[in-house]
């Protein structure tokens, strides 16, 4: 296939992407909504005539100011299918109770380092921050998938890091030792042990679930 400086496959969708620069001097950026490299070629060559010839361009299509709860709700019944499903479910209410009312294009790297930090302050483990984190950037990935968000979007929380986790003193179960403990376990507690062994949360962590 032969090579388009304005024209880009976005990861994790099947659509090419189109780049140009508006009249503003900004870049814009926008799915070609085609898996076709021509009919994505041809688009953008309408896109830039229209700016040269001092038009605003014909827009494919503008993504809408979905709030991260929004998101949340689409990502819920996507993430039904996952055997983790559970566990993930309580990574996601934790950052809708943060982040439910925020729209997407709003989020930055310092937001999110912020949120970071006070989720150590907290007392949270950092292993517990890390699998919050994983699950905010892969709803983002999906929600550019679904054009909920958009790319520039998307690399600000891509850009957050991880944090170092020292596991040092950390000893894990083998099977057969998890397998003893839930079969002493009844009623309630056998859940809220389940829930543990699946995310390794803290007490406090799950008990504020």
């Amino acid at each position: 296939m032969a090579k388009h400086k304005g024209i880009y496959k976005q990861k994790g969708s099947d659509f090419y992407w189109l780049r140009y620069v508006g009249h503003d001097g900004k870049v814009i950026r926008e799915s070609a909504k085609t898996t076709n490299f021509k009919e994505a070629q041809a688009k953008l060559e309408n896109q830039r005539r229209a700016i040269r010839d001092g038009k605003e361009p014909e827009p494919i299509k503008r993504i809408s100011n979905y709030t991260f709860r929004q998101l949340s709700e689409q990502y819920l019944i996507w993430a039904e299918r996952q055997r983790s499903f559970r566990s993930k479910r309580g990574f996601i209410l934790q950052l809708v109770d943060v982040f439910g009312n925020l729209p997407l294009r709003s989020f930055n790297t310092m937001q999110i380092e912020q949120f970071q930090t006070r989720r150590i302050e907290k007392g949270n483990k950092p292993a517990t921050v890390n699998r919050l984190l994983a699950t905010m950037k892969h709803m983002f990935t999906k929600a550019v998938q679904w054009e909920m968000a958009d790319d520039s979007t998307f690399k600000k929380v891509r850009q957050v890091r991880l944090l170092e986790e020292n596991n040092r003193r950390l000893r894990y179960l083998s099977k057969e030792e998890c397998k003893e403990l839930l079969r002493n376990c009844n009623g309630y507690l056998k859940e809220i042990v389940t829930f543990a062994l699946n995310t390794g949360c803290r007490r406090g962590e799950i008990l504020s679930v």
